[in-house]
């Protein structure tokens, strides 16, 4: 290396170390309120873009009545007006983690978020819906 380079080299490496590198922020794409149906429920649902594009829903302040066997699916909102509705056309995201507190699910890449736009709280035993949250734009 020349000596002339040096200090050039050492300018740009201390510039690098004051600029702030740009950091990929979670991004709120839909939300709304949980709403009870067979069991009283609470909360807030929302699907949010978390860093690398993988998407999640996330409920916060949420709380439901226990039941047996609950999944947390998402389906569309005008298709899904009854229990039987639902078993027709959703996407499932597992299992229930727990009837009260914040929790997150991973939406696959595959799920179309402009037609899955309401989460539902399934009872499989009961084949019933048991909450449900519509989802707006943020």
């Amino acid at each position: 290396m020349t000596p002339r380079l040096l200090p050039l080299l050492i300018a740009a490496v201390a510039l690098l170390a004051v600029v702030p590198t740009a950091q990929a922020a979670n991004v709120e794409l839909l939300h709304g309120a949980v709403r009870a149906a067979g069991h009283d429920a609470a909360g807030r649902a929302a699907i949010v873009q978390v860093d690398g594009g993988r998407r999640v829903l996330t409920l916060r302040r949420f709380r439901i009545d226990p039941g047996p066997q609950v999944r947390v699916y998402l389906v569309p909102r005008a298709g899904a007006r009854r229990d039987g509705d639902v078993r027709r056309d959703f996407k499932d995201l597992g299992r229930l983690k727990g009837n009260r507190g914040n929790q997150q699910y991973r939406i696959p890449a595959s799920v179309d978020l402009r037609r899955y736009d309401s989460v539902v709280f399934w009872c499989v035993p009961f084949t019933q819906i048991l909450a449900r949250a519509n989802l707006v734009r943020s």
